[in-house]
């Protein structure tokens, strides 16, 4: 009996559910820079607290480990692929108070389509990404159109604080 309660608790440790802070920075090739933080969520828990918390847990209780939740930015299910590497495909909602390049200098709140994929390292529960790559779409906040034909790219990094 004892072996088996420890062999629950040892396969359960190396899941990161909303216990620790991670950053995620974007940095686009044309020079912007945007942070957030927000925990990792891997295992569904039936609360009200983790329910506002998560905002997609349905798809992490059916995902079997293949998916994990993010609340940085506006909130992200990515997928985990073979051979450690993390995919997203959503929309962001970004806000700067300082001039941003890629759009042209303006600044407030810009919306798009984005897609992310990157090479994860896990040591213990802590995941790190630290060369990932991500495309935008810009996107007009009213219309939902594209602003423009360009599809902005640039890198990802997420990180345990």
């Amino acid at each position: 009996m004892t072996i088996l309660l420890i062999g629950l608790f040892i396969s359960g440790c190396h899941k990161e559910n909303g216990k620790r802070e991670y950053e995620m920075q974007l940095l686009f090739d044309s020079g912007d820079v945007f942070n957030d933080a927000g925990k990792i969520f891997e295992k569904y828990k039936k609360s009200k607290k983790y329910n506002e918390q998560v905002h997609d847990a349905f798809n992490i209780k059916f995902a079997q480990g293949k998916a994990l939740y993010i609340e940085v930015f506006n909130g992200y299910i990515f997928l985990k692929e073979g051979g450690g590497k993390f995919v997203c495909s959503d929309q962001i909602y970004l806000t700067s108070s300082t001039p941003v390049s890629f759009a042209n200098g303006q600044t407030g709140s810009f919306k798009g389509d984005i897609y992310f994929e990157g090479n994860y390292t896990q040591k213990g529960r802590a995941y790190t990404v630290d060369d990932g790559t991500f495309e935008f779409i810009w996107r007009d906040m009213t219309t939902g159109q594209p602003v423009n034909s360009i599809v902005y790219k640039g890198k990802w990094t997420l990180k345990r604080k």
